[in-house]
């Protein structure tokens, strides 16, 4: 015998799909959000770190100008303590050259011969003086040469047949007439000369020029 259902199944069968339906539409909904709730909370982690970042970068380039501010300074100090070194070591460097050019002056004097003027003008050193002959002004040039404080001493003037002294005054204050002729001196015979050299502030010559100067004097 055949079993016939006579109770409103489309209806309930209509209504349980749709809780179904609208439960995965809640379910889906709810997803979503939780996604985006996830992707929002992502970025907004990773825009407050670049934030901080950014920040942090800003505070280290603050200090870095800091520092080079102050590296800047530094070097303008190191290189106003390197100037005045650099003058203190000049001057040391030149302190001695004066006592050794006139020490050197002074050992290359040939006998016969005398100076009457020294003049300096910058690192020209002008000699004049007499000599008893050209040969000894040769000899004067070759010993300037031979320090290690001067060098390229030429002879720029000489002259002979000079008077060496004025005329002399009378010896005799008896004799009321004339005047008394000068007495010939051996200068007379003496040579003029103008001899100039440069001095050189930091000699490139060798130690014993000075000590070879000397013993050939």
């Amino acid at each position: 015998m055949a079993r016939i259902n006579l109770l409103p199944w489309r209806q309930e069968e209509r209504e349980r799909r749709n809780k179904e339906f609208i439960t995965l539409v809640v379910a889906v909904t709810l997803l979503a959000l939780l996604a985006a709730f996830a992707s929002w909370s992502y970025f907004n982690n990773a825009l407050d770190e670049q934030r901080d970042a950014n920040a942090l970068i800003e505070q280290e380039n603050t200090r870095l100008d800091t520092v080079l501010v102050e590296i800047d300074s530094l070097e303008q100090r190191r290189e106003d303590i390197i100037s005045r070194m650099q003058v203190i070591q000049d001057l040391q460097g030149r302190r001695p050259v004066p006592v050794r050019l006139w020490d050197d002056l002074a050992k290359a004097m040939p006998p016969a011969l005398y100076l009457n003027n020294l003049k300096r003008e910058g690192d020209t050193l002008t000699l004049t003086g007499l000599a008893d002959n050209p040969n000894v002004v040769s000899s004067l040039i070759r010993n300037l040469d031979k320090s290690k404080w001067m060098d390229g001493s030429a002879v720029s003037n000489i002259q002979q047949n000079i008077n060496a002294y004025e005329s002399a005054p009378v010896l005799n204050s008896t004799v009321t007439t004339g005047t008394q002729p000068r007495p010939a001196y051996p200068e007379d015979s003496y040579v003029q000369f103008v001899v100039t050299t440069k001095v050189q502030s930091e000699s490139a010559k060798p130690d014993d020029a000075s000590t070879s100067l000397g013993g050939e004097l």
